[in-house]
Parts: C-alpha cells; structure tokens; sequence
C-alpha cells in the first residue's frame, strides 16, 4: 500500500530537518508511539498501540535509518513490527524529504510503502489504508504543532 503526504510546517527547513532525524522526537509525534529506544547505530526500538477497525493491537518493532542527507534534505526509513498476539506485522519502506518554502515554512513530503502480513494482511484494505493516511496526517500536523511551539 502507497501513501503520499504533504504538509506544511510553520519553521524552517533546519529546524524541521533537526526534529525529523531527531528519531525519539519525532515518533513521539505519531499517534499511539511508545517506547522509542535507540538500539544501535540508525536503529531504534519502537512500540505502536493502534485501532484499525474493531481489532486492537501492539505492533513492536524496528525503525532504521537507511539513508539521511542534509544537503538534499532527504531521509529514507524502514520500520518492521510484529503483534504476536494478532498474528501479522508490517514491513514499511519510508521517505521524508524537507523542502524550504520560505525562511519559516517548509514542506514535509512523506513518502510510504506498506506490506501487511498475516492477520493484518487480511483486514479490509480501505480500512488500514484510511487508518494509515489519518496516522500520517496526524503525525505531520504534531509535527507542526512542535516546531510551532519551538523558539527561533
């Protein structure tokens, strides 16, 4: 599943490149996130607390930094988490790029590609597809309200 978001930001391009490679800070803008330990170079630890329909679940898991250069102000991720007690995970390829606007804006282009497997794999499409673009969303608009929140 291919998700592409756009947003706004109301700071510049460095302050926003400096909290998306900040992992910690930044996953604490996603909805449900807990628990982001740094496990090694590029690598943290990660527990996702999520709704998708009527099923509940606690994907844990990995988020590693592929890829990361400031001059182009791109970044690229791969998170896999599992829920044993559901019987699936997902495997999610990740590219965030920052692109200035003007001195106090900059655009978030996020750029995602899901694989679902097990149980997860068999829920409705356009349900996890839904719940993902509102957890995407959500995440940029936190991230705003975070930078917003910011001095300088």
């Amino acid at each position: 599943m291919k998700l592409e978001i756009h947003s706004i930001v109301p700071a510049s391009r460095e302050a926003t490149w400096a909290l998306v490679m900040d992992i910690p800070r930044a996953a604490a803008c996603i909805p449900g996130i807990k628990d982001v330990t740094p496990d090694g170079e590029g690598r943290y630890q990660a527990t996702l607390h999520a709704r998708v329909g009527p099923m509940g679940m606690t994907l844990s898991g990995t988020i590693t930094v592929l890829s990361q250069d400031a001059e182009s102000g791109e970044a690229q991720f791969l998170v896999e988490a599992n829920d044993r007690r559901v019987g699936g995970g997902i495997k999610t390829s990740m590219t965030m790029k920052v692109t200035a606007r003007s001195p106090n804006e900059t655009e978030l282009e996020i750029v995602s590609d899901t694989t679902f497997m097990g149980r997860l794999g068999e829920l409705g499409q356009p349900i996890i597809r839904r719940k993902a673009r509102n957890t995407l969303e959500e995440f940029s608009r936190n991230l705003s309200k975070l930078l917003a929140s910011e001095p300088g």
